[in-house]
C-alpha cells in the first residue's frame, strides 16, 4: 500500500537549532520571548528562603515531625459521657463534630456509653459502670441478655481482630450491682410540682419515668398486667430474659421513686380522660399488643393463632396446646424465632419456620436463626402462604407458594410469585407477620386521632399527639422494633415532656437532635494468627438437645474473670489516652516502637511506652492506626540531642507539649509514675 508522505508529520524533538529562514527566525525569537517571561514572574515573588531562628517557617499539619501522645493510661482518666437528659443529645452533638465520639456510642439508639462501661469495669469500678449505663439503657440486665448490641457492629475493634462483647458486659455489671444494689438506690428528690402519668411499663415507658425523675418530677405508671415489663414481660421468652433479672430492675425504678400501679388498664379500669385532667403531662407508651393474621383462606380455622399470644401462653402457662402436634410459623423475623423455638419447648413433635426471604435474606439476626436450627427447627425459605388447608374447620396444612424474589429494584418490598405450591402439612399455624395495637378501648372519649390503618398519630421526632399534653413513644409509634430503640425514643419523650411542662415549645431551634452517624461496616478479621489472649470472650451456651427441652437460659454468662478481661481489650475510642494496645507498636515496619501495659483492677496503667528514633522513618502509620487518637503528629522537626543514647523518647517525654519546633529527648523530662488508683485528667463529659 502506497503511503502519503505529504500526510506524515516528522515528530517534534528538543534541540538548539532552528529551521532556515524566517520560521527558523520567528520560532527562536518565541522561545527567547518564553524564557523572559518565566523569569520575569520568577523575580516577582517573594523569596522562599527565611533567616533562621529569626524566620521560621510554617510546618503543615501534615508535617510527620516526632511523635507525642495526648494522654496515658493510668495518668489521665477516659472521659465518661454524661449528662441531664435534656442536654444528652448536646454533648453527642458536640462529640460528634470534633470527632470525639465513640463508634460504640454513635451506633447505639440511646447512645449508652460503653466506652465508659468497659473503662470503668476494667478497673473495678462495676457499681458505677452499672449506673453509668443506667443512665441511657434503663435496663443495662435485661439488655444485656436480648439487645441486638449495634455497638458491637460498629466496635472498631472488627478491624483487628474480633469486637468487644458489649452486651455481656452489660449482664456481668447487673450481676455484680445486684450485691451492693440495696445501698446505693436512695429516692430521686421531687422537686417540681406538676406530674405526669405514664401508660404502660415496657422498655421506652421505663426509660421516659427515669429521665423525669430525674428532672424532679413526680411520676405514676399505670400497667395492665400483674407484672411490670410490657412486651418484655408478655412476648420476650423466658430462656433469653428470666423474669426476675426484669423485676429487680424495675423494682429499682421504684427505689428511686417511681409510682407503678400493676393490674390496671387504662381505657377500663380508669379513663385515659381521667388522667388527661388529673395529671399536667401523660404520656402513652402502651407498645403493640396483637398479632396480625393474614386474611388468606382458611385463616379462622381452629388451630390458626397469632405469634404474640402464643408467646404469652408460653411465659405465663408454659403450655399452649402444643404436645406431640406439626407447628408452621409463618414469617422470618426474630418473633417467629421465638415463636419457633418456644413451641419446641412446650413439646411440639414438629416445628418449621416459613418465609418469603431467602437464606441470606431473612429479617431475623442470625445468631437467632442459628440456635434455633441448631435446637430442631426447620427452615422452609422462599415460600409464601397461599391458603390454610383444613378438615373439619380444623387446620391439616398450609398451601404455600414458591416466591422468587422479596424486593424490587429500589428495595421496596413487593414479593413475586412463581406458579409452584407446595402443601406443608401442620396442625396449629402460627402467625408472625406483625403486630398492631389496640387503641379502641385506651382512646375512648378523648380527642386523640387514629388513622385509617388504625395507628396512633403522633409526632415520629417529638412524640406529640394531636391533644396538648399527651404524648406517645415505643412502639406504638415507630412500628415493631428492637428494645434499645424504644428505649431511645422514651429519652426523646421525655424531653418534650420535660419542654412543655417549662411552657417552651417541643421543637425549637435551641433543641438538639442526636446525630445519627453512620459507621463503615468491617469485613470479617482473620484470627488465624491472632493470640488467644486478644480474642472476644466466648459466651458459654447450653447444649442444643438440653436447652429445647424446658425454659431455662440458653446463655450461661460469663464469668467474673472473663469479663474483667474482656472489658480491657476496649480501646477506649476517641479518648485521647494511649491504653496500651500496641496496634501502633504492631504496625510499625521498623519496630521503632515498645510498648506494655499492666492490667491489674485498679492499678491499669502503661507501664512503657518508647519511641526509638534512630529506627523511626517518620512514615506516620502507627498515628493513623491509633484507635483514640492519643498518638499524634508534632511540628517538632529539630532534633536536639545530647547524646545519641538519648534518641528514645519514653512515655514522660512522649507527653511533653506538642509545640514548638524542637524535640530534645530525654533532657529532664520525668515519666509519669503508674498511681495505685488512675487521677482524673479532667471533668467527666
Amino acid at each position: 500500500m502506497a503511503v502519503d508522505r505529504d500526510r506524515v508529520r516528522t515528530p517534534r524533538t528538543v534541540s538548539n537549532d532552528f529551521a532556515a529562514g524566517l520560521r527558523g527566525w520567528l520560532d527562536a525569537g518565541r522561545s527567547l520571548l518564553t524564557g523572559l517571561g518565566i523569569t520575569g514572574r520568577t523575580a516577582a515573588r517573594t523569596p522562599v528562603t527565611v533567616r533562621y531562628p529569626a524566620e521560621k517557617i510554617r510546618v503543615s499539619p501534615r508535617w510527620r515531625g516526632a511523635l507525642r501522645l495526648r494522654g496515658l493510661l493510668g495518668h489521665d482518666e477516659i472521659p465518661l459521657i454524661s449528662a441531664e437528659p435534656p442536654g444528652y443529645n448536646a454533648v453527642i452533638d458536640d462529640l460528634y463534630r470534633g470527632e470525639r465520639l465513640p463508634p460504640c456510642v454513635g451506633n447505639c439508639p440511646a447512645n449508652v456509653d460503653a466506652r465508659g462501661q468497659a473503662f470503668l469495669i476494667a478497673d473495678d469500678r462495676i457499681p458505677e459502670a452499672y449506673e453509668l449505663v443506667r443512665s441511657r439503657n434503663i435496663l443495662p440486665g435485661v439488655l444485656g441478655r436480648i439487645c441486638h448490641h449495634p455497638c458491637e457492629t460498629a466496635c472498631r475493634r472488627n478491624y483487628y481482630d474480633e469486637p468487644v462483647a458489649i452486651r455481656p458486659l452489660h449482664r456481668f455489671a447487673y450481676e455484680e450491682y445486684r450485691k451492693v444494689a440495696e445501698e446505693r438506690l436512695t429516692p430521686l428528690p421531687v422537686t417540681r410540682e406538676q406530674t405526669v402519668a405514664i401508660v404502660g411499663s415496657g422498655p421506652s415507658g421505663l426509660a421516659a419515668a427515669y429521665d423525669l425523675m430525674t428532672l424532679g418530677y413526680a411520676v405514676t405508671m399505670f400497667e395492665r398486667e400483674p407484672q411490670p415489663g410490657g412486651a418484655l414481660n408478655t412476648g420476650v421468652p423466658t430462656y433469653r430474659l428470666p423474669r426476675d433479672v426484669l423485676y429487680n430492675e424495675v423494682n429499682d425504678l421504684v427505689a428511686l421513686g417511681l409510682d407503678l400501679r400493676l393490674s390496671t388498664e387504662v381505657g377500663k379500669d380508669v379513663p385515659l380522660s381521667v388522667l388527661m385532667r388529673d395529671y399536667d403531662a401523660v404520656l402513652l407508651a402502651v407498645g403493640l399488643q396483637e398479632s396480625r393474621i393474614l386474611p388468606i383462606p382458611g385463616h379462622d380455622a381452629d388451630g390458626v393463632v397469632g405469634a404474640l399470644e402464643l408467646l404469652w401462653a408460653a411465659n405465663h402457662r408454659g403450655e399452649a396446646g402444643l404436645r406431640g402436634k406439626r407447628v408452621l410459623v409463618i414469617g422470618g423475623g426474630n418473633v417467629a424465632v421465638d415463636a419457633a423455638r418456644c413451641a419446641l419447648r412446650m413439646g411440639a413433635a414438629d416445628v418449621s419456620l416459613a418465609c418469603l426471604e431467602g437464606e441470606d435474606e431473612m429479617p431475623c439476626h442470625p445468631w437467632e436463626i442459628e440456635e434455633a436450627l441448631d435446637e430442631g427447627v426447620t427452615a422452609l425459605c422462599s415460600l409464601g402462604p397461599k391458603e390454610v388447608l383444613t378438615e373439619g374447620g380444623h387446620v391439616t396444612a398450609m398451601r404455600m407458594q414458591s416466591c422468587t424474589r422479596v424486593f424490587d429494584e429500589t428495595g421496596r418490598f413487593a414479593p413475586e410469585f412463581a406458579d409452584e405450591f407446595t402443601d406443608v402439612p401442620a396442625d396449629v399455624i402460627v402467625f408472625a407477620i406483625g403486630q398492631a395495637a389496640k387503641l379502641d378501648d385506651l382512646l375512648g372519649g378523648t380527642e386523640l386521632l387514629v388513622s385509617g390503618r388504625g395507628q396512633l398519630v403522633a409526632d415520629g421526632t417529638d412524640f406529640t399527639t394531636s391533644v396538648a399534653g399527651v404524648f406517645a413513644c415505643g412502639e406504638v409509634v415507630t412500628g415493631p422494633g428492637s428494645a434499645i430503640v424504644s428505649i431511645a425514643t422514651g429519652h426523646e419523650a421525655a424531653t418534650s415532656i420535660h419542654r412543655f411542662l417549662e411552657g417552651r415549645p417541643t421543637d425549637d431551634e435551641h433543641r438538639v437532635r442526636r446525630p445519627v452517624p453512620v459507621y463503615a461496616r468491617y469485613a470479617k478479621a482473620d484470627v488465624a494468627g491472632v493470640e488467644r489472649t486478644r480474642l472476644r470472650a466466648v459466651m458459654p451456651m447450653a447444649k442444643p438437645e438440653d436447652r429445647a427441652r424446658d425454659f431455662r437460659p440458653v446463655e450461661l454468662g460469663l464469668t467474673h474473670l472473663e469479663a474483667m478481661a474482656e472489658a480491657s481489650r476496649c480501646l477506649r475510642c476517641q479518648s485521647e489516652v494511649c491504653v496500651g494496645c500496641t496496634f501502633c507498636a504492631r504496625t510499625c515496619p521498623d519496630y521503632a516502637l515498645q510498648v506494655e501495659r499492666v492490667d491489674d483492677p485498679g492499678i491499669r496503667c502503661l507501664t512503657r511506652y518508647d519511641l526509638d528514633l534512630t529506627k523511626c522513618c517518620f512514615c506516620g502509620l502507627c498515628a493513623e492506626q491509633c484507635p483514640t487518637n492519643a498518638l499524634t503528629h508534632t511540628g517538632q522537626y529539630e532534633l536536639s540531642f545530647y547524646h545519641r543514647d538519648l534518641m528514645t523518647f519514653d512515655k514522660g517525654e512522649m507527653l511533653r507539649d506538642g509545640g514548638g519546633t524542637r524535640a530534645t529527648g530525654r533532657d529532664g523530662v520525668l515519666p509519669p509514675s503508674c498511681p495505685t488508683r488512675p487521677h482524673r485528667g479532667g471533668e467527666d463529659r
